[in-house]
């Protein structure tokens, strides 16, 4: 069994991609999609109240990372982001059906000064990926990158299509179109390991991960960190030149070398060593992402056993005995019931590594 275990203390990196990995959402095709993918991002924003930490939306993919201390507005958030996304793609494109393939991905960022900066990393060079005549700076889509470089405003346009229809049937007609459209502006938050230092050392930092991304994803340098950009370029306040050309291939016997090193896998996989894998890359200490692991663990041996409960019960309500209530654990969707609102007014609260 499998369930999506939320916890308001930390950050999560959602991406999403397209059905079949088509270009439903090119900005390049199609220009006004960043300004529309922005006005509903803001629009949604104002209503949920869901801190925006950055994003960046490719031609058939995007992602972002949002915090929220509310888990039922966090879903009801990425709930009309995407139904948003996919109705405008549909009604550009005079296509019908879905536009995303699925559920989105979401998945936990533990605190640290390291873990953030290496997810804003990546998310800041999907721009590096599309093209030798993009930069971070001037993808047409949406994105967050020179609003954290420079500080600018992340400005939207949304047009009422809604109230447009209506006025249609006025005998009149409808008003000009400048009547129906807004420009909403999206709050971005500052990471929380840098919420205490001031405007000219956050930009800063932006600038050294906006490096280190060109590093990262250019070619040769995948595998680098942004923390060698922000050694190298500390100080500087704008992005450096592209790196050097690619190194001359690697030879025969120098290849042999590199694969004798390789690390042999374990003979026997432990539980959970997948799950405990991926937050690794996340956390900043092993402690962190054990006692995430430790606290998914318990959880969901709390939910499985909550849903059995419920069926129970259920059969009894169906045969006309008395039933109980069942209560599932806090911070988890439930499969009948959402009760992350509720627990919050009520005061039950959980700490990371306590019981659910």
């Amino acid at each position: 069994m499998s369930i999506r275990y939320y916890y308001p203390s930390l950050l999560f990196e959602v991406s999403t991609r397209t059905v079949a990995g088509a270009y439903l959402l090119d900005p390049v095709a199609n220009p006004e999609v960043g300004p529309a993918f922005h006005a509903i991002i803001a629009r949604a924003q104002a209503k949920y109240g869901v801190k925006v930490y950055a994003y960046f939306a490719m031609s058939n993919h995007y992602h972002a990372i949002y915090g929220a201390a509310d888990p039922d507005a966090m879903a009801d958030f990425l709930c009309a982001v995407h139904a948003a996304m996919a109705r405008y793609a549909n009604r550009v494109l005079g296509r019908y059906g879905p536009v995303f393939a699925g559920r989105c991905d979401v998945r936990p960022i533990l605190p640290g000064d390291k873990a953030l900066p290496d997810r804003v990393c990546y998310i800041m060079g999907q721009a590096m990926k599309t093209g030798e005549q993009w930069t971070l700076d001037n993808w047409p889509g949406a994105n967050t990158n020179r609003a954290l470089m420079y500080g600018e405003l992340v400005v939207g346009r949304h047009f009422d299509q809604h109230q447009h229809t209506l006025d249609k049937r006025r005998k009149d007609g409808p008003n000009a179109d400048e009547a129906y459209t807004t420009t909403p502006v999206v709050k971005l938050s500052v990471l929380p390991c840098w919420s205490d230092l001031p405007e000219s050392e956050i930009r800063a930092k932006y600038q050294a991960i906006a490096a280190g991304a060109m590093v990262r994803f250019s070619e040769g340098g995948t595998a680098q960190k942004y923390e060698i950009a922000e050694q190298s370029h500390a100080g500087k306040r704008s992005v450096p030149p592209p790196v050097p050309p690619k190194s001359p291939p690697l030879t025969d016997e120098a290849k042999a070398a590199m694969l004798a090193q390789r690390p042999k896998p374990a003979a026997v996989r432990q539980p959970h060593d997948r799950r405990r894998k991926k937050l690794a890359v996340h956390a900043d200490t092993l402690a962190l992402a054990e006692a995430y692991v430790q606290a998914y663990q318990r959880i969901c041996g709390a939910h499985a056993q909550a849903r059995e409960d419920l069926a129970t019960q259920t059969r009894l309500a169906l045969l006309g005995q008395q039933a109980k209530a069942v209560r599932f654990p806090l911070y988890t969707f439930a499969a009948a019931v959402r009760t992350a609102r509720l627990a919050l007014d009520l005061g039950l609260t959980s700490t990371l590594g306590g019981d659910p």
